[in-house]
């Protein structure tokens, strides 16, 4: 997944903010309070909804916005061969895929689900990992080798390949298992060949008979 760009409206400090991304590494510096943490907040938020951001839907309007001023925030992501816009609001969300106007999900429910299911992460993992404070790294600490090793190996998409993996090595098993069968329904080709040997010995035999036959009937 790569993060290309986010607008936030009224969210937090952030009257009107847009921030594109492009690669390599992107530096968000000003002093404390100015919303640096916000920004990766409305990321979080955008994806995942409320359980994502600190307080309330009160305390996520920014201070001085009219009660009709929209709070949203709109993140474009690329993820795989496919560009995504989620674009959410307190009162609902929507996310777009390659630029189609039609959303393929259009409630604050819908949206979260399907993003979850593209990430392949639930809020917590994700948290834990792009999103990762220095408090947070303390969850990972936590976890047992064989549960930190399962997590990271989910999340980077090592079981994909070996679920892949496994349907390579039943697929060749059962291949191999029809070829058996096959070879022992055929027989041995030696005893085959022999048979095929004898047979045309008894045609040429009962040719030469045809012909003696009709040798003497002439």
């Amino acid at each position: 997944m790569q993060i290309d760009r986010v607008h936030l409206r009224n969210f937090r400090q952030h009257e009107n903010t847009a921030l594109e991304f492009g690669t390599g590494l992107t530096g968000i510096i000003g002093p404390n309070g100015a919303g640096k943490t916000t920004i990766l907040e409305a990321i979080a938020w955008a994806m995942y909804g409320m359980p994502a951001a600190r307080g309330s839907r009160d305390t996520i309007r920014r201070r001085g916005a009219g009660p009709r001023d929209r709070v949203e925030v709109e993140l474009d992501f690329t993820l795989g061969a496919h560009r995504y816009r989620v674009v959410r609001s307190l009162g609902g969300a929507q996310l777009h895929q390659d630029g189609d106007p039609s959303p393929i999900a259009n409630s604050l429910g819908s949206v979260t689900e399907r993003v979850t299911r593209l990430l392949g992460m639930t809020r917590e993992e994700f948290f834990n990992t792009y999103f990762t404070g220095q408090k947070e790294l303390a969850v990972m600490a936590a976890m047992s080798a064989p549960e930190r090793a399962q997590f990271l190996s989910r999340v980077l998409g090592y079981d994909r390949i070996r679920a892949a993996q496994e349907r390579l090595k039943d697929r060749r098993s059962a291949l191999r298992a029809r070829l058996d069968a096959l070879r022992s329904s055929l027989g041995d080709p030696a005893e085959l060949d022999q048979e095929e040997a004898q047979a045309r010995e008894r045609v040429a035999a009962a040719a030469a008979l045809e012909a003696s036959a009709a040798a003497a009937w002439e």
